[in-house]
């Protein structure tokens, strides 16, 4: 009974009480009744406004779009959710500290803003996603390429599950970690693994789920990138590169838990490209370059390298998941034809190779996963709350082709391979904030500097702020 019924029934049962005093009364009974007509009247009249300011209510709600605000970043949502747009992001401040000063070395201790990252995303017409993330960290300068401010510029058609077709500027479907969001990484680079693999490019890409999600398939036609690069745009040449991922985790949906998170694929790409699609260098976890191809003006005294030929790469990769435990791997093959400017041209062929093994464990007992995960408890001492820590190691190696030198890179400059091995400390005070303790270090094969011959040895650290 609502409260228009209750009001009406005691009113009731007052007047009964009057009425049985005043029986012999008729005129009071009367009147009496007279009034008990005019209340139920009102509280028939107050219910049907009750009913109807329900049914504006339920209307307005039908309309009125959802806007919240928190950890997950500011959202605004339709009503019916066919349109919904996000703003997130993330900032990671660095810091490289070297145990040793090199003689001739450029490598000096910093802090720097790693990534600063905007992104704006949604859903139109409930099956389009879009995602718009810009770039402005100190470590990234303007090109005529564009290649670095934006980062991610797509549009996702999602016609079913097992079918969607995205259109844009995005990360081709290659290397494991490379596709792994940069606010997610184990360890504060990335290894050597990610720089045979291309990073973001402009291309149409098919990709769905199957059988349930139990394999994922991905295919694209890109412009095409030189190992490690991104790009807008393709300057340098008509041919375009094949890319494709297949990854599957048939037993994700088993009885058994010691096999569910366990995850293994394929992927590569296959293309032609001149001039620019050459890597310039590559780099240690420290971020110092320890080979590069000669780069000159093409004169015997100052030969020039450069792209041009065809290009395949293919990289295996393996994820397994155990409650907290997690391991991943992954091995990556890049072979390309390249011409030695020098007066007169000649070709060669290079097949570099990469490979690293990583894993990781929460001391603190949340489940691990390769999409990030939230602390059971946030960064509370006052409340008895410490956040989530995670400990990591990792062991891996690039090798550059023996034919690269004496030819194509210099065998005093350039390293012929580099092996590391690192170790951290990650703390995640809460979904938000993220700190990381890094101790990475190198020892090279090849090369006659100081640098070369002695290793590198640093201590990164990264304060993570993402929303």
């Amino acid at each position: 009974m609502n409260i228009y019924g209750k009001l009406i029934a005691g009113i009731v049962a007052t007047q009964m009480v009057a009425i049985s005093f005043a029986a012999e009364d008729s005129e009071t009974v009367e009147a009496l009744r007279r009034q008990i007509q005019e209340l139920d009247q009102k509280v028939r009249i107050l219910e049907r406004k009750q009913e109807l300011d329900k049914d504006a209510a339920s209307d307005k709600a039908k309309v009125t779009p959802t806007v919240s605000l928190g950890a997950g970043g500011f959202s605004v949502r339709s009503a019916d959710s066919n349109f919904v747009f996000k703003v997130r992001g993330y900032v990671q401040a660095d810091s490289r500290l070297y145990a040793d000063d090199y003689s001739g070395g450029t490598a000096n201790d910093t802090f720097l803003i790693r990534r600063a990252r905007p992104i704006f995303e949604g859903t139109v017409y409930n099956n389009y996603d879009f995602r718009v993330m810009l770039d402005f960290a100190s470590g990234i300068n303007s090109s005529a390429a564009n290649n670095v401010f934006l980062q991610d510029a797509y549009v996702n058609a999602r016609f079913a599950p097992e079918f969607q077709v995205q259109v844009g500027k995005f990360k081709e479907p290659v290397g494991l970690e490379r596709l792994q969001s940069g606010a997610n990484i184990l360890f504060v680079e990335r290894g050597y693994p990610t720089q045979l693999v291309p990073n973001r490019d402009v291309g149409v890409q098919l990709q769905g789920d199957l059988f349930g999600g139990l394999l994922r398939y991905e295919a694209g036609v890109f412009n095409g990138v030189a190992d490690g690069g991104s790009g807008d745009v393709d300057a340098s040449d008509d041919e375009k590169d094949i890319a494709g991922r297949l990854f599957a985790t048939p037993f994700k949906d088993g009885a058994t838990e010691i096999v569910r998170g366990l995850g293994f694929g394929v992927a590569g790409t296959t293309g032609n490209q001149d001039g620019s699609g050459l890597v310039s260098k590559f780099k240690t976890p420290g971020q110092q370059q320890f080979f590069s191809y000669r780069s000159g003006a093409g004169t015997a005294a100052a030969p020039n390298v450069v792209a041009d030929g065809d290009h395949w790469r293919v990289a295996p990769q393996l994820t397994y998941f155990y409650r907290s435990f997690g391991l991943f791997g992954e091995y990556v093959i890049s072979d390309q034809r390249v011409r030695r400017d020098a007066g007169t041209s000649s070709f060669s062929r290079v097949q570099n190779s990469a490979w690293q093994v990583s894993a990781s464990y929460l001391l603190t007992g949340e489940e691990n996963s390769w999409k990030g995960f939230v602390p059971r408890h946030n960064f509370d001492p006052a409340n008895g709350g410490w956040g989530a820590w995670e400990v990591a190691l990792r062991l891996g190696q690039l090798e550059v082709d023996d034919a690269a030198f004496p030819l194509l890179a210099s065998p005093t400059a350039s390293a012929s391979g580099a092996t590391s091995w690192g170790v951290g400390l990650n703390w995640h005070l809460n979904k938000n904030l993220k700190l990381n303790f890094n101790y990475e270090q190198t020892d090279f094969d090849g090369g006659t500097s100081d640098f070369l011959a002695r290793g590198e040895k640093v201590f990164l650290t990264r304060a993570q702020f993402a929303f």
